[in-house]
């Protein structure tokens, strides 16, 4: 008799595309869990079409764009039944570099984040026609805006037909956001003290003043908001916040939100370095203080979020707490997220 194969399922799974539109498919499992199957679809929910055969030990699979310049899911399922959903985490725009799928997280208890319904992004005024046809075949229903009246007029979200524009300004027209952008326009970079004090406080005046996130989670409730992408200027601040936000009112543990908050300086990499390089050629920069402050500014650091935490804390006695109190999320509220986003 042939020794039956051990029970078990898969702990994660990631895609990544090369440069030459090459996807890569990774998981992990508890267990071998012998021949898979791995299927694609444009939705995360149904429509799964079989795209190969092969074996849970391999731990992966390479394969090309079943559908290129579509959003594009993937499940991979064992003969056992174990299974798992998981895509891009970073959506290949060419006009956006931070435009990010929050789905695929592991809550607390074992649930998961579902994908394609939850996305976060760095300004969006750079899409082009196909990056705009792009989202619209991924079912993006509502865009949030957090810039400045400023920022907006600056750089306009294009259309997106399908889509609902919603304006929501994290900071007013005067405040953090704007006073970072005139200290650093003018070069007043010893205005803004040590490296990372201003997206500390920046962070801490966030939770003391929320009413955009407040909005933001009404749209949440709203089952005809999703897919719903929230978006600043860098995609990493006021969106970072957001983000963080949700994925703590869906039960993701705080050092997994820490994580996809540092995401960010990933896929800013190359931004970041010219950007840094860009100012201290423009304002013709020798001081280190102020270079490390430029620097500080472009980055995300734990310590940015982790004021955001302390001052939830500090004023509502937990971030679960702030969740109720300060966000105003009833906890038959946050059920209802729950079972809209989590599988």
């Amino acid at each position: 008799m042939q020794a039956k194969a051990k029970q078990g399922s898969f702990t994660g799974a990631a895609v990544e595309r090369a440069k030459d539109g090459t996807l890569t498919l990774h998981w992990q499992t508890t267990a071998n869990l012998g021949p898979v199957k791995v299927y694609w679809s444009q939705s995360p929910d149904s429509g799964w079409k079989e795209l190969a055969r092969t074996y849970a030990s391999f731990g992966g699979l390479r394969t090309k764009d079943p559908n290129p310049g579509s959003r594009v899911y993937f499940k991979v399922k064992a003969a056992s039944g174990a299974a798992i959903t998981t895509a891009e985490r970073l959506l290949p725009l060419q006009g956006a570099t931070n435009f990010r799928d929050l789905g695929g997280y592991k809550t607390a208890d074992g649930k998961t984040v579902k994908w394609g319904k939850l996305f976060r992004s760095d300004e969006l005024a750079g899409l082009t026609a196909s990056d705009i046809a792009y989202l619209q075949k991924s079912g993006l229903k509502t865009i949030v805006d957090y810039r400045t009246d400023e920022e907006v007029k600056s750089k306009p979200d294009p259309a997106i037909p399908g889509a609902a524009y919603v304006r929501n300004p994290v900071f007013g027209q005067s405040g953090s956001g704007t006073d970072i952008m005139s200290f650093m326009a003018s070069g007043e970079f010893d205005k803004m003290g040590k490296p990372g004090d201003v997206l500390t406080a920046a962070n801490r005046d966030m939770v003391d003043s929320p009413s955009a996130y407040v909005k933001l989670f009404d749209m949440m409730l709203d089952p005809a908001s999703a897919a719903l992408v929230q978006h600043c200027t860098a995609g990493k601040d006021r969106t970072g916040l957001g983000s963080a936000l949700m994925l703590l009112a869906l039960g993701v543990p705080k050092e997994t939100v820490v994580q996809d908050f540092m995401l960010s300086n990933k896929y800013r990499e190359a931004y970041n370095k010219a950007a840094v390089d860009a100012m201290v050629k423009q304002f013709n920069l020798t001081d280190e203080n102020a270079i490390e402050v430029i620097k500080a500014l472009m980055d995300v650091r734990p310590e940015y979020i982790n004021a955001a935490f302390d001052e939830m804390t500090k004023k509502y006695g937990s971030i679960q707490g702030f969740l109720e109190k300060g966000l105003g999320l009833s906890k038959d509220e946050q059920a209802k997220l729950k079972r809209m986003y989590l599988e």
